[in-house]
């Protein structure tokens, strides 16, 4: 198939789609959003999926009809499509709202054969348009991180295979093409469900990639191995976050905040990359979690958290906030210069 394929969906599932394109970083060369390269990757990677789901709940609803009624087979059949087809509409919301966004699709070298596939086999009544509607909207309904392992396939797949074969593996990141040989030790997902990443020892050293940012992800013929004191790093960066890899300098146990108590109400409710804490005494708050975290989710706190230990991330902190604090009177000096000027103008 050369011809391009127009699908009709609501402004709700077209904007998660594009949001997708945008946190996935599937982009042309000219920096614009590469749509056509990421719904021919949605639907290579995700209809076997879907038409499992699909499949699945046809069969249930067969069975149900089957056990508890005597209608004729051919009958069963026909009302178990029918109630699919009304359910998916209901399921994808599909009802009640309009088609108001046309996407205009051109299947690529890598999609051609799969989207013929699902034209001869898969459509039964329906039109390929529709199915791909029933499709996109059926992904959307997927937390954001369980939406990256259908985009990025081919890199889980690879990372697991290695994982289980004990193997290490190879690859670059699309923001440098440097090659990395790795153990890999885990895939873990944020505690936000935004991101999957991968947890490796690369040259000794505990680390973590962002599944989607991986290219090239080639299994080696050559074991993985780890140092016994990585091992527990892992494990809380699994716990705490992925995404903050662990430093050399993270040899403190434990960090101490002091948190007042609109500190405390701050830690309540700012989610994203919250740590959890370990045990409190009163005011005092302890985590085991990497300096790097800490320092990311508590520098947004002000005066309503201080860092008590380790006092190299005090020190860090105290020079955040000196540098923002200079930066700020610059301003404010400059802003009274100016109207002074314009004072002497008038």
């Amino acid at each position: 198939m050369e011809e391009k394929i127009k699908i009709y969906i609501p402004e709700s599932v077209n904007n998660i789609l594009l949001k997708d394109m945008e946190r996935f970083e599937i982009f042309k060369k000219d920096g614009s959003l590469n749509k056509n390269e990421f719904y021919n990757t949605l639907i290579v990677n995700y209809y076997e999926q879907f038409q499992q789901l699909q499949s699945d709940f046809y069969n249930h609803i067969k069975h149900t009809i089957r056990d508890n009624t005597d209608i004729a087979e051919y009958m069963v059949n026909d009302m178990a499509a029918s109630i699919l087809q009304y359910v998916d509409v209901r399921t994808y919301q599909l009802d009640n709202q309009k088609l108001d966004v046309t996407i205009s699709m051109k299947p690529t070298k890598k999609s051609s054969e799969t989207i013929d596939f699902i034209q001869d086999y898969y459509l039964d009544n329906s039109t390929l348009s529709s199915y791909f509607r029933n499709m996109f909207a059926s992904y959307v309904l997927f937390p954001q991180d369980k939406r990256e392992r259908i985009i990025f396939r081919k890199n889980f797949d690879a990372i697991e295979e290695a994982i289980r074969n004990d193997r290490k593996i190879y690859f670059s990141t699309s923001k440098s093409e440097k090659p990395h040989i790795v153990s890999p030790y885990s895939i873990a997902n944020s505690k936000e469900e935004l991101f999957n990443y991968l947890i490796c020892e690369n040259n000794s050293i505990p680390y973590s990639y962002r599944i989607s940012r991986l290219l090239k992800v080639v299994v080696l013929n050559e074991p993985r191995s780890f140092r016994e004191e990585n091992i527990d790093i892992f494990r809380k960066m699994e716990k705490h976050g992925p995404q903050f890899s662990y430093q050399i300098k993270d040899t403190v146990k434990e960090i101490k905040v002091y948190l007042s108590e609109r500190g405390k109400q701050m830690y309540r409710s700012m989610y994203v990359h919250r740590p959890q804490y370990t045990r409190t005494e009163g005011n005092y708050y302890y985590f085991e979690c990497s300096t790097a975290q800490a320092y990311n989710y508590f520098s947004r706190f002000g005066s309503n958290a201080l860092i008590i230990e380790p006092a190299s991330l005090q020190a860090d902190l105290h020079k955040y906030y000196a540098i923002a604090n200079r930066a700020y009177n610059r301003l404010r000096n400059k802003e009274t210069a100016d109207s002074g000027e314009n004072e002497e103008n008038e």
